[in-house]
């Protein structure tokens, strides 16, 4: 069994590629009670002090904060397909790029309403939603406006 040998950064997180490689059949324990007398001993005095991890080679090698959460990006995909169709609908002339989103401001009178909102600046452009109270009740409607493109 192969096994991925990382570097530890001191902040927790481990390095994206590995540094080595190794072969040892047996549990992760077994593999480190290898590393740090065989193979380990072979680094230099420097990167023998460092904190290391091994990562079975066959298993997934993705670190933790690279994981995507596939349900929210398709979940974000389908809202600014929303927006997209109403910004469309709101036929919005301007000579700045126009986006859409969610925003609690003195020009949607201090409710949640989702806007077309000026690119870079995120200024107030046009509403395209009704006013909510809370932004539960606006993901709720966007939810519904969602329901209606398939």
């Amino acid at each position: 069994m192969n096994w991925n040998v990382y570097k530890v950064f001191k902040n927790g997180k481990r390095a994206k590629a590995p540094l080595i490689t190794f072969n040892h059949d047996g549990s992760l324990e077994e593999a480190n009670s290898y590393f740090d007398v065989n193979i380990k001993k072979n680094f230099n005095e420097k990167n023998r002090g460092l904190k290391f991890i091994l990562l079975d080679a066959a298993i997934s090698q993705e670190r933790g904060e690279e994981k995507t959460n596939q349900q929210a990006v398709d979940a974000l995909k389908k809202q600014t397909l929303v927006l997209g169709r109403l910004l469309k609908k709101a036929n919005i002339k301007t000579k700045y790029k126009v986006g859409g989103g969610l925003i609690f401001a003195r020009a949607t009178h201090w409710k949640w309403q989702w806007c077309a909102l000026e690119g870079g600046t995120n200024n107030f452009i046009a509403a395209l939603s009704p006013r909510f109270d809370n932004p539960s009740e606006a993901q709720k409607w966007m939810n519904q406006q969602i329901q209606t493109l398939n």
